[in-house]
């Protein structure tokens, strides 16, 4: 057993044992108790001694105890037959012959499998354990769970709680290394065993050790259910074991279908209800929807192969003839193990396809697998195979996606191989953002002839690929090439061209193609592929039609509500669409769902889909809700993400998005640099309402008194905004105007947009317009004027759901009353560089170092040197002193 998987637990015992002296390792049969017992000892310095208990001796009194004493009595001496012991002596009898081991190390005594010793022998050992306190002896022993009432009762306790899917994954990618040496273990047959272990490690290793090499590396057709040995039995004990007769028949017959329907089995077996609740209660049966399935698959296993060959053709003959009239399905796959025909192999395929697009994504594979099994020619399953994978992408089962995409891509037809090209491009790009090499994502002449349709697809694929990254040049060009086979392409693929086309003209500012994707949505519900929604909504979101691109989504969500792939990015893309209408509180709602459905697929073994958005959106909620130090963690994040994909567009949103809160928090000069960093970035977006950061970058030059730089940016910006209008760009013209305005201009200015934005949806941008206001307010001495806008602009983000910017204006607003005495200007002030300056004045504002690292995005210890650079050149000894000193210093004002 690899000890890693349980390495978590290994520390947590040997912390255990440093402070109570005894604990108990408690998990069912392969839960690896075991492995950590070994792993304990290897690393113990001291002496080990390892007792052996047995259920074969349970029913003599105090035998286990007399096991225990004979592995210490070759440490120690005392009593090796507890039997001849008094009841009151028996414990202290014991305690000092355990005491007297000799030596000056610590010693471990193990004792595995206790719950299997007599039960007399449990008191006894539950009561030292419990008075052990202190000492060099430790006790470890394992049990399958500890009662309340029961002799173990108070011991201190590790529960080896199941291992996750992903866990046993990467367990199973171990064994395979270290039991063929350069063999690597196929994802989609790792994840076979993973499923089938039911969380314990054990039954990997079980698994593996039936596993041919060949099946391993996913070159045969995987067996499901698993092939396993005898010494499994224990482990599926709880589902199994002292069934009923009519339990055990219908146990027997379920094992031999990833799926049955009820229906034939309730008219065939009797006492069928009584066997289902019987199962049930027990957890080793399921329904799902008209049909009863084995969810775990090594109970499915066991019990299938504890039946002789003859009772499963039997049983298969009986449940095909069943199933004849009503369930096709099921009769193909029973008549898979009897006589297949020709026709079998395709039948098991359709019916593989499906079961996937109703959401029984593992009877289908296992449909997918048994079709490749019985097929004598596979070239003739390719074409099928690739629908299968596309519709298990669409469901988020990438494994064996892949691997179908991986055997449909050796076909002899053109139209095959390209079809299984384009979904493994689409499956790159959802999983990591980025596109295969350009030999890959290319076509032959001998393709474009033969097969210019599904050409004509693997360019619209690729076309919308570019433009999630931004890179519309691309994206044109493909395009271009795409619509030269207009007259080859299949009803399907105009919507895709129309998709591109949405894009393109989206994030040039013009909405006519995405109003028409509208129209033409209404008109065709049912027959609109979510690929096309999904440009929809997100045109109509830059166009800034926000209730249609609302409803949009709000059909694609219905339509696509059991496909996890679908549904990851239409949240994305409505949580991106209430971060644009300012609504934090709806966004916060959406990214909570998204973050914790990618946390559950990555703890299930699934990949994350567009981890690009997810990161970006987490960041986002992080700074919004004010938790900043685990915001920078996350940012990090996203910036090594971006950078291993090349991704610039995503790097331009993260600097966005860190310049826009810094800037909000009072800091223009690291908001700035952010701000810049996404202006280069994103130099060749021609439509400001796109990335939406001229606004905060001419504020953030204003406030570091780089006035002359902000009004040529505000020209720009004109000129940009003359060429791509929205409301949104309106305002922030009218805002920028008015902070660079002088005198009354500027109050007349602030009034005109303020009065804009209140005949808009933008609560937000009003609540910044305010803010900005104050700022201006207070520049100019009207400090009661700046607090009632301040007012305004904190009742504004508390609206909409930034409490934490009202919070901020709120600690920094200006109240109108008798000004205190102040001290004269401290000399030496101008000594201090911007930055002491910030962290001066974050110090004065009551902020702790760890406080003010968060919120000028510097490490602690940056902050430390500048504070101590600060108590140097102000000559000032502690932090109080520079509080005292500082007090009422006008200098500080505009800091």
């Amino acid at each position: 057993m690899r000890q890693v998987i349980r390495r978590k637990e290994v520390g947590d015992l040997r912390s255990l044992l440093s402070r109570h002296r005894a604990a108990a390792l408690t998990g069912g049969f392969g839960s690896g108790r075991r492995s950590i017992l070994r792993a304990l000892e290897s690393e113990w310095d001291g002496t080990v001694i390892r007792a052996a208990s047995s259920p074969l001796d349970e029913d003599t009194p105090l035998s286990g105890l007399g096991s225990l004493l004979a592995a210490v009595s070759a440490s120690a001496n005392g009593p090796s037959d507890p039997s001849e012991l008094a009841a009151d002596e028996v414990v202290p009898s014991m305690m000092a012959a355990l005491r007297s081991i000799p030596g000056d190390e610590d010693t471990l005594i193990l004792v595995p499998n206790a719950d299997d010793m007599d039960m007399d022998s449990q008191r006894v050992l539950g009561q030292a354990l419990r008075r052990l306190k202190s000492g060099r002896l430790h006790i470890v022993i394992t049990v399958r769970s500890i009662d309340d009432d029961g002799p173990f009762a108070s011991v201190p306790e590790i529960e080896l709680a199941d291992l996750s899917i992903a866990e046993l994954i990467e367990l199973a990618r171990d064994l395979a290394l270290a039991r063929f040496g350069h063999t690597r273990i196929a994802e989609e047959a790792a994840q076979v065993a993973a499923h089938a272990a039911a969380g314990r490690p054990l039954a990997v290793s079980h698994i593996l050790e039936e596993m041919a090499p060949s099946e391993m590396r996913g070159e045969i057709a995987l067996s499901i259910p698993v092939r396993v040995g005898p010494a499994s039995r224990p482990m599926i004990a709880d589902y199994v074991e002292g069934l009923s007769d009519g339990a055990d028949a219908l146990l027997r017959c379920l094992s031999l279908s990833p799926l049955t329907p009820l229906r034939p089995l309730a008219r065939r077996l009797p006492g069928f209800w009584e066997a289902v609740d019987e199962l049930e209660s027990r957890g080793t049966i399921e329904r799902r929807e008209a049909f009863l399935r084995i969810p775990h698959g090594f109970v499915r296993a066991m019990v299938q192969q504890s039946m002789g060959a003859s009772e499963r053709r039997r049983t298969h003959l009986v449940l095909a003839e069943d199933c004849a009239d009503t369930w096709p399905q099921i009769e193909a796959w029973h008549v898979s193990f009897i006589d297949p025909g020709e026709e079998t192999a395709q039948q098991l395929a359709a019916h593989a396809l499906g079961l996937v697009r109703r959401g029984l994504t593992a009877g289908g594979a296992e449909f997918a697998e048994r079709a490749i099994r019985v097929c004598d020619d596979i070239e003739e399953l390719r074409g099928q195979l690739v629908e299968i994978a596309e519709t298990l992408s669409d469901h988020g089962q990438f494994a064996f996606s892949r691997r179908y995409v991986r055997i449909a891509s050796r076909s002899n037809r053109a139209a095959v191989v390209v079809r299984a090209r384009t979904l493994e491009v689409r499956n790159v790009f959802l999983e990591t953002q980025t596109l295969p090499s350009p030999l890959f994502a290319s076509w032959s002449s001998r393709e474009s002839e033969q097969a210019p349709a599904e050409v004509a697809r693997l360019q619209l694929t690729l076309a919308l690929c570019h433009c999630e990254r931004g890179e519309f040049a691309r994206a044109q060009e493909l395009l271009t090439l795409a619509d030269a086979a207009v007259e080859h392409v299949r009803d399907s693929e105009p919507q895709l061209a129309q998709a591109v086309r949405i894009l393109l003209d989206s994030n040039g500012g013009e909405d006519g193609s995405a109003l028409a994707g509208f129209a033409s949505l209404q008109e065709h519900q049912d027959s609109i592929r979510p690929s096309f929604g999904l440009a929809v909504a997100h045109g109509l979101m830059l166009t800034e039609h926000y209730e249609a691109a609302t409803a949009v989504l709000d059909r694609i969500g219905e339509t696509c509500a059991a496909t996890r792939v679908w549904k990851r990015q239409v949240d994305c893309v409505r949580a991106e669409l209430e971060m644009r209408r300012g609504r934090v509180s709806q966004a916060v709602e959406v990214i909570d769902r998204v973050i914790a459905e990618a946390e559950a697929d990555q703890r299930r073994g699934l990949v994350v889909v567009r981890q690009d958005r997810i990161l970006l959106l987490h960041s986002w909620k992080l700074l919004l809700t004010g938790r900043t130090g685990e915001a920078g963690l996350v940012e990090e994040r996203t910036a090594v993400w971006a950078s291993a994909t090349n991704n610039h567009r995503l790097l331009a949103e993260l600097n966005a998005l860190q310049g826009r809160y810094l800037l909000r928090t009072d800091c223009p000069a690291e908001a700035l640099g952010h701000l810049r960093r996404c202006e280069q970035l994103s130099a060749d977006e021609a439509n400001p309402n796109v990335r939406r950061i001229d606004g905060d970058l001419i504020e953030a030059l204003v406030g570091v008194g780089r006035r002359e730089h902000a009004t040529l940016l505000l020209q720009k910006l004109r000129d940009r905004a003359k060429a791509c209008p929205s409301r949104w760009t309106d305002l922030v013209v009218g805002r920028s105007e008015a902070l660079l305005a002088a005198g009354e201009t500027a109050t007349e200015l602030f009034g005109r947009v303020l009065r804009q934005a209140g005949s808009t949806e933008f609560v937000f941008e009003k609540a910044v317009t305010h803010a900005a206001f104050a700022s201006r307010l207070t520049d100019n001495g009207s400090k009661l004027r700046a607090r009632e806008q301040r007012l305004a602009a904190a009742a504004l983000f508390r609206e909409v759901g930034a409490g934490r910017f009202a919070d901020h204006l709120r600690t920094g607003q200006i109240v109108d009353e008798p000004e205190a005495p102040t001290m004269p200007e401290l000399p030496r002030l101008g000594e201090l560089s911007d930055e002491e300056l910030k962290v001066v004045e974050l110090v004065r504002a009551g902020l702790k170092n760890r406080e003010i690292s968060e919120r000028i995005f510097v490490s602690l210890r940056t902050v430390e040197l500048r504070l101590t650079a600060v108590y140097r050149k102000l000559d000032v000894g502690s932090r109080t002193e520079l509080v005292s000193r500082l007090a009422g210093n006008p200098r500080l004002a505009a800091v």
